[in-house]
């Protein structure tokens, strides 16, 4: 996708952010999660804990495809794909990939000795992290009635390659 840019979260995103999540998320993941699930998701991707969880440390990268929110990944504690979203207008573009590929080096930046970046795929989101190049790292389980698979991404010393197996 030519006119995409990404850059880092900047402040007053997080409504944006919290929409496009939201709308994603409800699309194409809340139907198979419980009623727990759901409640305990929301209260993640609020705008203020999305806004707090930015003031501690930028760890947050936004998609844009001219001025439209295209996408968003956020990192927690430099290891986890906390969360990945991709309007769904805009999937099977790449955007998720690019964004990965942004915040990998950031990662590696910050812990030169970066091994491996973890996520817990739901089971909508597998096939996406297969793709980047993540393999499962266990079995599916259910934690605050949230469904996922751990996967894990083994880091190259060749940044260039993220998410291009």
């Amino acid at each position: 996708m030519q006119n995409l840019h990404i850059e880092p979260y900047s402040p007053g995103q997080e409504f944006a952010i919290h929409d496009l999540i939201r709308k994603v998320y409800d699309e194409f993941v809340a139907p198979d999660y419980p009623e727990e699930g759901n409640r305990f998701f929301y209260d993640w991707i609020a705008a203020q804990n999305i806004a707090a969880r930015q003031r501690e440390r930028i760890n947050l990268w936004a998609a844009f495809a001219g001025q439209e929110l295209a996408g968003m990944i956020e990192i927690r504690e430099n290891t986890y794909v906390s969360l990945l979203f991709v309007a769904q207008e805009y999937h099977g573009r790449g955007i998720a990939t690019r964004l990965f590929k942004t915040a990998l080096p950031e990662m590696r930046k910050r812990d030169p000795h970066l091994e491996k970046v973890l996520v817990h795929a739901s089971p909508f989101s597998i096939p996406v992290y297969r793709k980047m190049g993540f393999v499962a790292a266990g079995v599916m389980q259910t934690e605050n009635g949230i469904s996922y698979l751990p996967m894990e991404y083994q880091v190259t010393s060749d940044p260039s390659k993220a998410g291009s197996k």
